[in-house]
């Protein structure tokens, strides 16, 4: 088996690699003088290949390496061409919000099946059903929750998850689970006079916790930032912020940590200041599990 990386792998080919016991082979890429982007396999496959390309920014170019990367990988005809994709761009648009509006995620989905993919990986989805509703290929959503609760194990006091709303409450859950403590989401109020966004815990009293903010993006920060100084004005003792993807725009840390979080904490799928935990281990059961239903 070959992992093959490209360069927004984000050093997760090499764990992948290490893991399974295979080598590992950097894809050679260049730029050419109109922007376009060239890749090349160096190497043949031998036996299935594994493709590692997270979508981080900048997306459309990394999109465009995966699927040039995929073509030639394919063309080679390995025993199989699995894709690991640690940060899916373009999965939040996952339906017809406007008329007239693409549904981008079955766009990147379909793109990845159709340049020969045989078999997919993403980590923590946004939409985990849109990957059966846009794909025909075995797939699966590795969850990196287990790795986000062993990072917070032993260092929270009576410790609270707290989802940001009631579509993340399943994360929150599973988080929560493996640390043993209690869960639950914000509500959300907007004032219909001053227009303002109040949030409070749906049942759970923070007074004297310390409360852990789990989401699947930070984009902005405005959601953590809002939960956080919720909670800390209704008495909780200290707030951590944990994400799987820190897609951050420029001011978003800062804004979270005036809000009175104490840290931010993300995962390797996106290069950033607070990625500190390695979603490697989900992937590798991923993979293992995708190879027992297709090998």
């Amino acid at each position: 088996m070959t992992v093959y990386a490209l360069d927004s792998s984000n050093g997760l080919a090499a764990r992948i690699g290490r893991a399974i016991g295979d080598r590992v082979v950097l894809l050679e890429g260049k730029e050419f003088p109109d922007g376009e982007s060239y890749v090349r396999v160096p190497q043949r496959p031998e036996g299935p290949a594994i493709l590692v390309a997270s979508l981080h920014p900048p997306q459309d170019k990394n999109f465009v390496k995966l699927l040039l990367a995929l073509e030639a990988i394919s063309a080679l005809k390995p025993e199989g061409l699995f894709v690991v994709v640690p940060y899916l761009a373009y999965a939040r648009q996952d339906k017809r919000f406007l008329e007239g509006e693409p549904i981008s995620v079955k766009v990147i989905l379909r793109s990845i099946e159709a340049a020969g993919a045989t078999g997919l990986v993403v980590v923590d989805v946004h939409k985990p059903s849109a990957l059966s509703e846009h794909l025909s290929i075995p797939h699966r959503n590795a969850m990196p929750s287990r790795e986000v609760a062993e990072y917070f194990k032993g260092r929270l006091r009576s410790p609270l998850v707290l989802a940001p709303d009631a579509g993340a409450l399943e994360r929150a859950k599973i988080v929560a689970e493996h640390l043993s403590a209690d869960y639950d989401y914000l509500v959300k109020e907007r004032d219909r006079v001053t227009g303002e966004v109040r949030a409070q815990p749906k049942s759970m009293d923070v007074q004297g916790r310390d409360v852990l903010i789990v989401d699947d993006i930070i984009s902005t920060g405005g959601t953590v930032a809002l939960a956080a100084s919720t909670v800390l004005r209704q008495g909780a003792s200290r707030v951590f912020a944990a994400c799987t993807h820190a897609v951050m725009v420029k001011g978003a840390l800062d804004l979270m940590m005036s809000s009175g979080v104490e840290e931010v904490v993300a995962t390797d799928t996106v290069p950033s200041p607070v990625s500190r935990i390695t979603v490697a281990p989900a992937i590798v059961e991923a993979l293992k599990s995708l190879f027992d239903e297709v090998l």
